[in-house]
């Protein structure tokens, strides 16, 4: 073995150290190796001691923007902490979500029937000048595998509730429906005959069927790397532009668990306009109803002085309404 294939190797995977030992190694190769070794690690603790440093910095910054904002909210005020905000942006209350994060306790408080929500009462007669608005939503939600298989969900569930949209739409024009999982439409598709497919194009065309994401699944945004994400998603489209014709503009992402800005970044990429989410923590809904700021702006965690914002509109009590637009710095 050559001498340059002797040494000790160092790998960082995460928060763990390899130290890889290869050929025949002598007593002072070792020493040598001992040494570059710990220089390497003197360089990384100095490394984050600077970091540290700067997260102090970012953090007294944050108190700062606190302070300021905690004054605006007794005040009644509507205003941004965000320089751009206020230099013309329509939307009211702008903040970094991640901001938002730090400056909330999450401390769960029992909220009375909806229980991690606003204690409500009401008499009764509330809307007898005015009617209530109650707004249904049909949608799906179907797990491509969970307590049961791909193939036995489909079987036993989804390709009923597929076969009863079609039905139930035909009778009445005003009624909609909205699907995510392009696994299983694209499954019952291959097993409906012609005339049920013209059907269903015509239920597009009228906008009583609408094909949300357009993804594969309803990916987890928590956990996946990006190149999943993406593979997902043009495997959805794909299959969706060849056979219908058509090119979803909202999202729907109502069951994974928790939900990330590098999704909404690649929605928008991929020609989305409008997206729905529902597993946001109730403090969060709750804080920016009590600030009255439930449209702010949500920009990824990397790109510097050409980061791209969005913006997001929370507008229900247990899902969020996003609106997507790229938001170029001034």
């Amino acid at each position: 073995m050559s001498k340059e294939q002797t040494g000790v190797n160092v790998r960082i995977r995460g928060n763990r150290l390899f130290i890889i030992w290869t050929g025949a190694l002598t007593n002072q190769s070792v020493f040598q190796d001992l040494s570059r070794l710990q220089l390497k690690i003197d360089r990384l603790e100095h490394l984050l001691t600077e970091n540290n440093r700067l997260v102090a910095t970012l953090r007294n910054s944050l108190l700062q923007h606190k302070a300021s904002w905690e004054t605006r909210g007794r005040g009644g005020s509507n205003s941004s902490a965000d320089p751009a905000h206020n230099q013309g942006d329509p939307l009211p209350g702008c903040r970094l979500l991640l901001d938002v994060y730090d400056l909330l306790p999450f401390d769960n408080p029992d909220g009375g029937a909806w229980k991690q929500g606003f204690e409500i009462r009401y008499q009764g007669n509330e809307w007898n000048e005015q009617p209530l608005e109650v707004f249904v939503v049909p949608h799906s939600h179907n797990d491509p595998g969970w307590l049961k298989t791909f193939d036995l969900y489909y079987e036993d569930q989804t390709r009923h509730i597929l076969n009863n949209m079609v039905l139930k739409l035909s009778d009445d024009s005003r009624r909609k429906m909205i699907w995510a999982e392009v696994s299983y439409f694209s499954k019952w598709w291959n097993d409906i005959d012609e005339q049920k497919r013209a059907l269903v194009k015509r239920l597009l065309e009228a906008g009583q069927l609408e094909l949300v994401t357009g993804g594969w699944v309803m990916a987890d945004e928590a956990n996946s790397h990006y190149f999943a994400l993406l593979d997902q998603l043009i495997e959805g489209h794909q299959w969706i532009q060849r056979h219908l014709g058509v090119k979803p503009s909202s999202g729907w992402a109502i069951d994974p668990f928790g939900h990330s800005p590098s999704m909404t970044y690649l929605l928008k990429g991929a020609g989305l306009q409008n997206m729905v989410i529902q597993r946001v923590h109730y403090a969060i809904k709750k804080h920016f109803a009590r600030q009255q700021t439930l449209e702010f702006l949500w920009r990824q965690n990397w790109g510097g002085k050409k980061e791209i914002k969005y913006r997001i509109t929370l507008r229900r009590s247990r899902g969020s309404c996003v609106r997507l637009e790229r938001i170029y710095p001034r």
